[in-house]
């Protein structure tokens, strides 16, 4: 019991004794506030809840020997607040001719408040006249001293102050929670992570109230990347303090939580932290004057605020602004010489934006500067492996991990490089490709070919031809795809990224989408990100690269009319210098999907109304560093507001060629695979959820209100459809096709038409119908295969192979696209295609292995590779001895010839 009034109280060493000797008598003596408890006690209450006001006031009032105490809590109330003065000079006031040794819980309070405004030089002196003036300081103390010796580059004395700190914990020396917690700050600083995570959860189990420690937990998890750790632990703090501003901006870290940052600067005014979170907020939504002005802010009350000197000093070099990037550096040098973290926060700046060589330079330089400084093996090795170079890479990785197993960016990277050990490696004459056996087996006869086409296509147009080898990677895990990708396993609906030189990609077998027209996309980023070293920004290099696609195949690409006419209407569209906000502040699918279709959008109306001498002019403006201002005005010879007006009057005009009316009460459709997968049309499933003669009533109401309603002649033909009133549902089908020919939602109605006729046995109409659905809709394997089977039977064998190739950009490891493949091989009497195919089909899981070895033995033996014939013959007859078909494909294989 007196243990834990002892440590309630905070009591340090040197009068833990005595206080738990004479606690009672003391008690009875103390200034009581008028809910009978001490001022102390309830001053930290408080404090605690976040009655910051109060908590002043009240600590206030405590005397004898919690005095000091008082003060203390006092100057942290005015700290959460803000009023960053009255906390020093209540402090100030109580010492006497600068005797900090006399009072180590003031003197301690104080060097943080002064460190927390720039001035670490003042806090050393004062920590350091504190603790050579006393034999034992308080814990409080040596590590804060540890801290800010390595803070200003004295990382072997701080080790002493650290060391000393933890021993004394392992002397059995250290009671309190708020004590444990420096230790694991302590142990944090010295690398020792294992040892910090148990000690912050010592901390947390002996004073579940010790918001300090939950907040520095959550920092410690949030610098290995753990995101969700690192939130549980902010939230453990602002369930008991909602109004704890370090929490708030932890919370706001985690989930890019704007709302979070206002609540925090409304509590605490002055609070650094939370106004260098703002501005990287800020930064990442392309903000860049909104967040110049926190910045701004957060050196005016920290001129040493290491993370904004570093972010400000990263975006000078990054606009190749030297004098200014080495002022920074400058400042920076002043109280803290060769930071590391300064040039890894530099370094991971670069990497963001893309800029790997140059991130690379900046991580050495911090590796240099700090042989121990972890992270920056980390930066590194991701980086390396962004510019291709994977064996250099993985071994800076892997001294990250070494030292720091708890880094989960690192293990991440790292787990997947044993994936990759797996995979098979293939090459072309201008790609590498790492992709499973499986992919190897199936995938690789149709994806080189593309490959070498995109690459042919799109280097003539461009005038440009990257630096190779490519090299892209096929993941058949999401999870592995996205850690190669950004080091994380949540990327969203991302599903494929291009780096310049390398490219990610998850697996065909694993998507829903059409991933010839990914490939062909992401290759297009490898041309406009090498064409200006990595500068080009998201929404144009997003916009080539979709208005590309449509360019490669006249089916492929994003058709949103529907969302094009919402946005118009309800005034959503981005202003040009605004475009990038919309990948970065996009609150959902449907905001990202129309971020890419509208960056589209602006480059078909460059390519339109200025040609595509035009667009290639501006790609190249990006080669250089210089204001959009200056681009725009030297290609289009318009200010950026000029041609902003233009686009969107090419807007009007595009709204009124499609001439469809957009119900309020009508969602977006909710796409799949990045904007390549199949859009689901949810206001299609009304009919399923709904009493289906009040949908056709309400449906014709709207139709009455607006003849151009395409959503209510769509929903309603799908209904009248299920109720097979199917001449009804043909007229308000058909009308909803002749509004929206390019609709590209599913189920869209050429679909249901061809299902009707489907229903009716009109083969012809149904065939005319899919035909009509699959201009526009790429992603529907099962018509496809329709049409590939009509049309093969009809030995329109143009048609068949051009239908066959859709099922297979759609879904290439389904065996019936190979059979109807193998069978159009053997009609046109291209015996190597038939043995690719065969070969496919063998791969695949099949019903009959013995059929399928002896069709690709027919196969090998008609394109004349008489020994793959044999064997592949063999191994059919060692399954099934007396097949008579085996049997003669082994006569004539024996005699080298075919029939």
């Amino acid at each position: 019991m007196k243990l834990h009034l002892c440590n309630k109280y905070h009591l340090t060493l040197s009068s833990l004794l005595l206080s738990c000797l004479f606690a009672a008598p003391l008690l009875a003596q103390q200034q009581q506030t008028n809910t009978g408890e001490s001022p102390l006690f309830r001053g930290e209450q408080l404090l605690i809840n976040g009655s910051y006001a109060a908590a002043a006031d009240i600590f206030q009032m405590a005397d004898g020997l919690d005095r000091n105490e008082g003060i203390v809590g006092a100057s942290k109330a005015f700290f959460m607040m803000g009023n960053t003065q009255e906390a020093i000079n209540i402090i100030e006031q109580v010492i006497e001719d600068d005797d900090y040794a006399s009072y180590p819980l003031l003197s301690t309070q104080l060097a943080e408040v002064k460190r927390s405004i720039g001035q670490s030089a003042e806090a050393i002196e004062i920590l350091s006249v504190l603790i050579e003036g006393q034999f034992e300081p308080p814990v409080r103390a040596l590590v804060q001293y540890g801290s800010l010796l390595r803070f200003v580059g004295r990382k072997a004395e701080a080790g002493e102050y650290l060391d000393r700190a933890v021993q004394r914990y392992n002397n059995g020396l250290v009671f309190a929670s708020e004590d444990v917690v420096m230790v694991a700050l302590a142990s944090w600083l010295l690398g020792n992570f294992h040892d910090a995570n148990s000690l912050f959860d010592e901390a947390t189990r002996a004073n579940p109230n010790n918001l300090e420690a939950h907040v520095l937990w959550g920092d410690l998890f949030l610098e290995k990347y753990n995101a969700s750790d690192a939130e549980r632990s902010y939230q453990d703090a602002l369930d008991i303090n909602s109004r704890y501003v370090p929490a708030l901006v932890g919370i706001a870290r985690v989930v890019g939580d704007e709302r979070s940052l206002q609540r925090a600067l409304a509590i605490n005014p002055n609070s650094v932290i939370a106004m260098e979170a703002y501005g990287q907020l800020l930064l990442m939504a392309s903000r860049q004057d909104e967040a110049l002005e926190y910045f701004e802010r957060a050196l005016n009350i920290n001129p040493e605020s290491l993370k904004t000197l570093s972010i400000l000093a990263a975006q000078a070099a990054f606009n190749q602004r030297e004098d200014e990037y080495e002022a920074f550096k400058s400042q920076v040098d002043e109280f803290s010489p060769n930071n590391p973290q300064f040039l890894g926060d530099v370094a991971d700046t670069f990497g963001n934006n893309y800029l790997f060589a140059e991130a690379v330079e900046f991580a050495r330089a911090a590796i240099e500067s700090d042989s121990e400084y972890w992270q920056g093996y980390t930066l590194l090795g991701s980086n390396l492996i962004r510019l291709g170079e994977e064996e250099e890479g993985k071994a800076n990785l892997e001294i990250s991990f070494e030292n720091d197993p708890f880094n989960v960016l690192t293990s991440n990277m790292l787990k997947v490089f044993d994936t990759l050990e797996t995979y098979a490696t293939l090459e072309s004459e201008n790609f590498k490709v790492h992709m499973s056996q499986n992919d190897a087996d199936i995938l690789w006869p149709y994806l080189e070919p593309l490959l070498e086409e995109s690459w042919d296509t799109l280097t003539v147009k461009y005038g440009f031809e990257p630096e190779g080898p490519i090299l892209i990677e096929v993941f058949e895990n999401t999870e592995d795809f996205a850690v190669r990708s950004v080091g994380l396993p949540d990327i969203g609906p991302l599903v494929g990224i291009c780096f310049g030189k390398v490219v990610t990609l998850i697996s065909p077998d694993t998507l829903s989408a059409n991933w010839q027209e990914i490939v062909w996309h992401e290759f297009m980023h490898v041309i406009t990100l090498q064409m200006t070293n990595n500068r080009m920004p998201r929404w144009l290099s997003e916009g080539i690269s979709v208005w590309e696609e449509r360019e490669g195949r006249p089916y492929w690409g994003r058709s949103q009319g529907l969302d094009l006419v919402r946005a118009a209407t309800e005034d959503k569209l981005l202003h040009i210098k605004d475009l990038n906000s919309g990948f970065s502040g996009a609150r959902n699918n449907a905001d990202l999907g129309f971020a890419y279709f509208q960056s589209y959008l602006v480059v078909d109306y460059i390519t339109e109304e200025y040609g595509f001498e035009k667009l290639a002019e501006f790609i190249d403006q990006y080669a250089v560093v210089k204001e959009d201002s200056e681009r725009f005005n030297e290609v289009f010879q318009l200010t950026m507001d000029q041609f902003n007006d233009g686009f969107l009057g090419w807007i009007d005009r595009r709204v009124e060629e499609i001439n469809v009316f957009v119900h309020t009460e009508d969602v977006p459709d909710e796409g799949e695979g990045h904007g390549h997968g199949i859009r689901e049309n949810s206001s299609a499933i009304l009919a399923e959820l709904y009493n289906n003669a009040s949908l056709k009533q309400h449906m014709r109401s709207r139709i009455e209100e607006n003849a151009r309603d395409f959503q209510a002649h769509l929903q309603l033909g799908i209904v009248l459809f299920k109720e097979e009133d199917f001449e009804q549902a043909k007229f308000h089908l058909i009308t909803a096709n002749d509004m929206l020919p390019s609709y590209t939602g599913y189920p869209s109605p050429a679909l249901v038409l061809s299902q009707i006729y489907d229903r009716e046995e009109n083969r012809a109409e149904q065939l005319r119908w899919l035909e009509i659905l699959l201009e526009n809709l790429q992603h529907d394997y099962d018509s496809a295969m329709i049409l590939a089977d009509a049309a093969l039977a009809g030995q329109n064998f143009d048609r068949a192979a051009y239908y066959i190739d859709r099922a297979i950009q759609v879904d290439p490891y389904r065996s019936g696209v190979h059979e109807l493949k193998a069978r159009y091989a053997t009609a046109i009497d291209d015996s190597a295609l038939a043995v690719t195919e065969y070969e496919v089909l063998l791969k695949l899981e099949i019903s009959d292995p013995v059929e399928a070895r002896t069709d690709l033995a027919e196969a090998y033996l008609k394109n004349g590779q008489i020994d793959e014939a044999k064997q592949s013959v063999l191994y059919a007859l060692e399954e099934a001895p007396s097949y008579r078909r085996a049997q003669e494909v082994l006569l004539q294989s024996l005699d080298g010839a075919p029939n």
